[in-house]
Formats: structure tokens, sequence, C-alpha cells
């Protein structure tokens, strides 16, 4: 499964491309700095180097007739979960006061939150009409660069947490077997396009 697919909708806005300045005579060049990868592809590698095949992953899906990308679907005992990797790198983020939407280095991001109810609520009926159609599904954000605060963060009720934060997550033990596990997975793969 390759990991380094890169959608348009996967890049945040606010990243910028890393540049190497070079002082002094052409001689003294340096090594141009590599190519980072998206917040989706670095988060997917921890959490595969993480899990193995303990957890089943889906990458870079869609739902038919439907637009977006379901960036991380990670399927568990605890349920389906729907996560959305972001990376803001040295940038604080926060909620604006009512907690309907990101703040980020004083910025309003408000078609963040649209984009993940969207997404969650198209999973949401998705899964309803599978094999175990009273799996609970859960959302979260992700982020792998940026400035969280210590105090648990929510966006318009969905979770914001740091890699470790979605280790634990992932590990946690739920009601569904290994076989019930498989079968959503299989009919998630099935059902949803790869992006």
């Amino acid at each position: 499964m390759s990991m380094s697919r890169r959608t348009v909708r996967s890049v945040d806005p606010l990243s910028r491309p890393q540049l190497t300045v070079v002082r002094g005579d052409a001689a003294n060049v340096a090594e141009p700095a590599p190519e980072r990868s998206d917040a989706t592809d670095v988060l997917g590698q921890t959490l595969i180097d993480a899990f193995g095949d303990r957890v089943l992953f889906l990458f870079h899906r869609r739902i038919p007739g439907q637009t977006g990308d379901l960036p991380i679907i990670a399927v568990t005992s605890t349920g389906v979960h729907l996560i959305e990797p972001r990376s803001y790198p040295g940038k604080k983020v926060r909620a604006c006061r009512d907690g309907s939407t990101f703040v980020i280095d004083g910025v309003r991001h408000t078609g963040i939150a649209d984009q993940m109810r969207e997404h969650a609520e198209a999973l949401q009926a998705t899964v309803s009409t599978g094999p175990l159609p009273d799996v609970s599904v859960h959302t979260s954000y992700c982020f792998v660069d940026g400035e969280l605060p210590l105090r648990p963060l929510e966006i318009a009720g969905v979770r914001v947490l740091s890699v470790r934060s979605t280790l634990r997550r992932l590990r946690a033990g739920g009601p569904l077997d290994e076989r019930q596990v498989e079968a959503l997975h299989r009919d998630l793969s099935r059902r949803l396009v790869r992006t």
C-alpha cells in the first residue's frame, strides 16, 4: 500500500515549502531540504508502525457520489474511527470562544469543522447500511505538528488530539471481536473508493 499519494484537499493552505538559504560561494552549496510528506502520510506511517495488522486501516478513500477525501479510517474493537490529520508547524492551535471552529495563530478556519461534519455524517450513513449497522463512528483531528493547548480541545464536538493521544485512543478495548472488525473493514474497503 503506497502512502505517498497526495491530494489537493490533504495539503493545508498554511503549509509552505521548505527553502534552503545558501550564503557564500557556489562551492559551499548545501543539499536541498528533502520533500516533506503531508500530514496523512506521516501519521499513516506512524500508525502502521505502531499497530501492524492489529488495527485495520483505509487511507485516502471517498464515498461514491460525494467529494472529499477521508484521509484515515481505522477499524478497531471500539468501532470505526475517522481521523483527520493536520499539520501547522510552529502555529498556535485553539478554538474560537464558542468552540465551533479552529483559530490558528489568530486566524479563524471555519471550513475545517464543516468538512469534518460532512465526512462524519457520510461515513456514519455508510456504516449504518453495512454488516454491523449499530457500530459507533468516532471522529477526531490528529495534529502531527502545531502547538496544542495543555487542556483538552474540541472543535464542534470533535476531539483534537496529539499523535500520542490518537495512539492511545486506537489501543482502547471495545465490544467488537476480530471477525467483526474484519467484516467491517472488508465492507468499507469494497464500498469506499480510492482517491
